[in-house]
């Protein structure tokens, strides 16, 4: 009898998508660690004997971090390259900056030492005991920090580079995507395909990318609607990654929608929710594209292996990190010149589901 439970069968039990049963039992991103570990406890419970890969993102995206070992030996200068270890945080997309990262590191000779901070170290940062500051030649950012901890380390007075997100409240050097671009690619190409009606699936509270999603979204309903194109467009706030339960308040979201309120699309802030949304919807007996249209974000390795292919917006990634070392040794070599906040453009990669 357990040789024949499936994934189907465990997601069945539990409510939830096969996709979601499927990264957790694989230890890949994009499933909160208390729905992982239920999801475990059920496939064990049920006889379910292919190889379960009990890792989770954040020991996966440390893992990764550890895998590109720092350059450094001491007595050299060094620039610091800060990183989050909290879980949130993407391991494919990090990953990606960190390769185009050290790479350029080592192309161009240059010592680097990557330093995860854990959540509650953030406003604290500390160069470690094992390196000495006055070797230090300036720092990289990776993601989203407090603006305290932005302040403090432009204190000292040496380069420093923001990746993938803006300060508003600092003037420092940064090197972004456009969100804002692809968001408004995104939606351009529902409105051509003859949507009316966009849901903008995703929550602020997330990181800065998803708050300039979603107003490129806005933006491009807006200018629809100017050219005489009005567009339906609203919101369903996920609270993605930051409650265990984001994919299940998904599920009753599509479920809670009656017969003709299925919206013409979707933009989802990133392609985990989107391939989640992918599942609910065909669970529904929805048809896709035909019936309603989904597109994602970050064109992840899963997007072109779901069923239907999915719609996704690709963003710089080895790239951020290629230009981060870029524009800290220019800043070093012109300290005195205005900074610079150097977007990268984004490219919509049309498949089957948009």
């Amino acid at each position: 009898m357990s040789k024949h439970v499936s994934m189907q069968n465990i997601a069945d039990r539990l409510g939830i998508s096969k996709y979601t049963v499927s990264q957790a039992l694989s230890g890949k991103y994009g499933v909160s660690e208390e729905t992982r570990l239920k999801i475990i406890e059920t496939a064990k419970s049920m006889g379910y004997r292919k190889k379960i890969i009990k890792s989770s993102a954040s020991a996966e995206l440390r893992t990764r971090i550890h895998s590109f070992a720092n350059h450094g030996l001491p007595g050299e200068t060094y620039i610091l390259v800060w990183i989050h270890t909290v879980k949130q945080l993407d391991p494919f997309f990090w990953s990606k900056v960190l390769g185009g990262l050290t790479q350029e590191c080592r192309e161009k000779k240059i010592s680097y030492w990557i330093v995860p901070v854990p959540p509650h170290q953030e406003n604290e940062l500390n160069i470690p005991d094992y390196l000495d500051p006055a070797l230090c030649t300036g720092h990289i950012l990776l993601g989203t920090f407090s603006t305290r901890a932005v302040i403090s380390l432009q204190q000292t007075n040496l380069p420093l580079v923001l990746v993938d997100h803006d300060e508003p409240l600092v003037n420092v050097d940064c090197v972004v995507n456009s969100n804002m671009d692809g968001a408004i690619a995104a939606c351009k190409q529902l409105l051509r395909e003859g949507c009316d009606s966009l849901v903008f699936i995703g929550s602020d509270s997330y990181s800065m990318s998803f708050r300039e999603r979603a107003l490129g979204c806005r933006l491009a309903a807006e200018a629809a609607a100017e050219q005489g194109q009005p567009v339906a467009l609203s919101r369903w706030t996920v609270p993605y990654m930051t409650s265990p339960t984001w994919a299940q308040d998904l599920a009753v979201r599509v479920n809670q929608l009656k017969n003709g309120e299925l919206p013409d699309g979707f933009i989802c802030a990133d392609d985990y929710i989107a391939l989640e949304l992918l599942t609910l919807l065909k669970r529904r007996g929805c048809s896709i594209p035909e019936q309603c249209r989904v597109i994602g974000f970050d064109n992840i390795e899963a997007a072109a292996a779901a069923s239907p292919p999915l719609s996704t917006v690709e963003l710089s990634k080895e790239l951020l990190g290629i230009r981060a070392v870029e524009t800290l040794l220019y800043r070093k070599q012109h300290p005195g010149r205005a900074n610079e906040k150097v977007v990268l453009a984004p490219e919509f990669i049309a498949r089957a589901s948009g």
